[in-house]
């Protein structure tokens, strides 16, 4: 078996092998689902459970896809998008005044999903370029504000955290925060720069984030989590 198979109901089913992985795990892609598993597990295996988990993984709700068209409107913190169709071979990007052109080659299908992964991943670089010019700035000022101090920042591409603090102080932030408005963006910083303080999520840890978000913490935090990366 490759790695991966049709189901007639569920459609394009990934396997990943994991040494770590203990048991199989899915998860809903944009256009398939894709099962983690230990790296030990035969082909048997693998369809048993696939076919104990079928049930639930039938009424798990299928993610957002972006389709990125020249008509249509992609905007991050930092940047919109602009699409363009040109007489060149190769694609091209350039961002400037707060716009990411992407030029295109004439006659392509916006259709193929190689044409929307290449596009995305100019995107992505586009995001990744924007997050290491900004996010240390915004990190500063708004540590200096409210006199916080941390050791360093890394930018990092995580899909299933907007940010993070070790125990060293050091901060980080995904870029993928620039899908966020930019006063959420500031409020992942602020909860960051809040557990160089009080590293779990205690009493006193929602205390002070509500000192420098003027008693908002939960609220924030709702529409936080309502945010979700579909990438």
């Amino acid at each position: 078996m490759s790695d991966e198979f049709i189901d007639k109901e569920l459609g394009r089913i990934s396997i990943v092998r994991n040494v770590r992985a203990k048991s199989v795990i899915a998860r809903r892609k944009s256009d398939f689902i894709q099962l983690t598993v230990p790296a030990r597990f035969s082909i048997k295996q693998i369809l048993e459970v696939f076919d104990k988990m079928k049930p639930r993984l039938e009424s798990l709700p299928k993610k957002p896809v972006i389709t990125f068209l020249p008509q249509s409107t992609f905007k991050t913190f930092s940047f919109s998008l602009n699409l363009e169709l040109r007489k060149v071979q190769n694609y091209y990007m350039s961002l400037k005044d707060g716009i990411l052109h992407i030029a295109c080659p004439e006659g392509i299908n916006f259709n193929d999903s190689q044409v929307q992964d290449t596009i995305k991943n100019y995107v992505e670089k586009a995001m990744r370029y924007e997050a290491n010019r900004l996010f240390p700035h915004k990190l500063a000022a708004l540590a200096k504000q409210y006199n916080f101090t941390y050791t360093d920042l890394k930018i990092n591409k995580s899909r299933s955290r907007w940010g993070s603090c070790s125990s060293r102080k050091s901060i980080n932030l995904s870029y993928f925060c620039n899908l966020l408005p930019e006063y959420l963006i500031d409020f992942v910083i602020l909860h960051e720069l809040c557990h160089t303080i009080e590293m779990n999520h205690g009493e006193r840890f929602w205390k002070l984030l509500d000192s420098v978000t003027d008693g908002k913490a939960r609220q924030l935090t709702l529409e936080l989590n309502k945010s979700h990366v579909h990438w």
